[in-house]
């Protein structure tokens, strides 16, 4: 039987790359189109996902969680720093913070992955229950709006 911290990051992982799957069929036109999640496109998405895992990997580092203003005020601060980013270099950016994570979820106590540890809610606000929310959200959007051609 797995113990609780490896069932957890195994769940990260099949999260993530279910979330991964939903960008692969974009072109990078479809990235800046707004409307995805309310007037958010897919690239302010991944800059969403990357910023709310970088408070998670501040949090693992420092040992504590650190209280956070209103998500809204912070997400448009984020997009109003990275409008001018390349779908492309917020990927990138996105797999560099997610694979520090990784890392740091891999050194983190087993205590953090118990239920109503306060880590632990953080780790799956952060991580699957983020990924679900917006792999979800852009995987709808791009049945209707993307301009790749549809997978046979």
């Amino acid at each position: 039987m797995k113990d609780r911290k490896s069932a957890v990051l195994a769940a990260i992982d099949d999260n993530w790359r279910l979330f991964r799957s939903s960008l692969e069929r974009l072109v990078s036109d479809d990235m800046s189109k707004p409307g995805v999640h309310k007037n958010m496109s897919v690239t302010d998405l991944v800059g969403h996902i990357t910023t709310q895992e970088w408070k998670l990997v501040t949090a693992l580092d420092c040992g504590h969680i650190e209280t956070m203003r209103d998500d809204d005020d912070f997400n448009d601060a984020y997009r109003k720093r990275k409008n001018s980013i390349e779908p492309r270099q917020a990927i990138a950016e996105m797999e560099q913070v997610h694979r520090s994570v990784r890392d740091g979820l891999a050194k983190a106590p087993s205590a953090y992955f118990e239920p109503f540890d306060p880590f632990r809610a953080l780790i799956d606000a952060c991580t699957v229950l983020h990924y679900q929310e917006h792999g979800m959200a852009i995987r709808i959007w791009a049945t209707k709006n993307s301009m790749a051609s549809p997978r046979s």
